[in-house]
Order: C-alpha cells, then sequence, then structure tokens
C-alpha cells in the first residue's frame, strides 16, 4: 500500500465553512465601501448644495437628506465593523455533574 506524504485534503465541511466565512468577509466589505461612498454624497449634499444660493429642492431639504444619509450610513457602517472585526465570543457551557459525595453524605446521615 503506498503511503499518502502530501498535504491532507479538508474535509467537506471544513471547505464550506470556509468559503461561507470568505463570502461574508466579501459582503461587509462591500457595504463598508458602499456606507463610506454614501457618507461622501451626504456631506457634499449637507456642506455644497445646500450651501449653494439656489439649491435644488430648497437647502433644508438638502440639509435634511445629507444629515440622513451621513446618520444611516453611520449606523450601519459601526454596525459592520463590529459584526467583522469583533465577533461575540461564545460562552463555552459548563457542564454540571452531579456531586456523589453530597448523595453519599446524605445517605450517611440518614441511616444513622
Amino acid at each position: 500500500m503506498a503511503e499518502h506524504t502530501g498535504p491532507r485534503k479538508r474535509s467537506q465541511s471544513q471547505a464550506s465553512v470556509e468559503r461561507t466565512r470568505k463570502a461574508r468577509k466579501k459582503r461587509n466589505n462591500i457595504t463598508i465601501l458602499v456606507c463610506i461612498i454614501a457618507f461622501l454624497i451626504g456631506y457634499y449634499l449637507l456642506n455644497y448644495v445646500a450651501a449653494m444660493e439656489k439649491p435644488p429642492l430648497g437647502a433644508t431639504f438638502n440639509i435634511v437628506l445629507g444629515c440622513t444619509i451621513m446618520a444611516i450610513t453611520t449606523i450601519v457602517f459601526v454596525y459592520t465593523v463590529k459584526k467583522q472585526y469583533f465577533p461575540k465570543k461564545r460562552k463555552r457551557t459548563k457542564h454540571v455533574f452531579l456531586d456523589d459525595t453530597d448523595f453519599r453524605k446524605s445517605r450517611e446521615i440518614e441511616t444513622e
């Protein structure tokens, strides 16, 4: 029988988990990029378009729209970065076993 000395193949489940992780990271990176672009658009609306002498749709509309876009994109950006780079730690469950010494002590007291 010939021995296989090359690198071991990953199991199907490990490859699937890694593929899913890469896809999630790519999707999060795209979300972060879209948030940055939308934030810049909101900043432009707020500081340049609203400051024009006669802005389209009025200055108040552009101020409200710019602030809203900036606020929403900031919330989505912070949530995405937190979810990707600071994942929640899973707490390991402690297994609780019945302590048979307590049971023995109570049995000894009953028999006395």
